[in-house]
């Protein structure tokens, strides 16, 4: 793992579940209406729960962007 991955999983390790989980689902390649299952959100709600789960992993240093 290079020193960028190791920075992006701690900082994951540090979000609050549901943000770790919905960042970590996206990432494997999930679609939105199954991250949202397994979220216990509504399908609509993926999006902006996800924007908050980047600028909060980007406060803690993972460096994840909008997008």
């Amino acid at each position: 793992m290079s020193g960028s991955d190791d920075s992006r999983a701690a900082a994951l390790r540090r979000l609050p579940a549901v943000y770790s989980l919905a960042l970590r689902l996206r990432d494997a390649g999930l679609p939105e209406h199954l991250i949202a299952e397994s979220v216990g959100v509504e399908p609509e709600a993926v999006g902006p729960l996800l924007a908050v789960a980047e600028a909060k992993l980007a406060a803690l240093g993972g460096e994840d962007g909008p997008g």
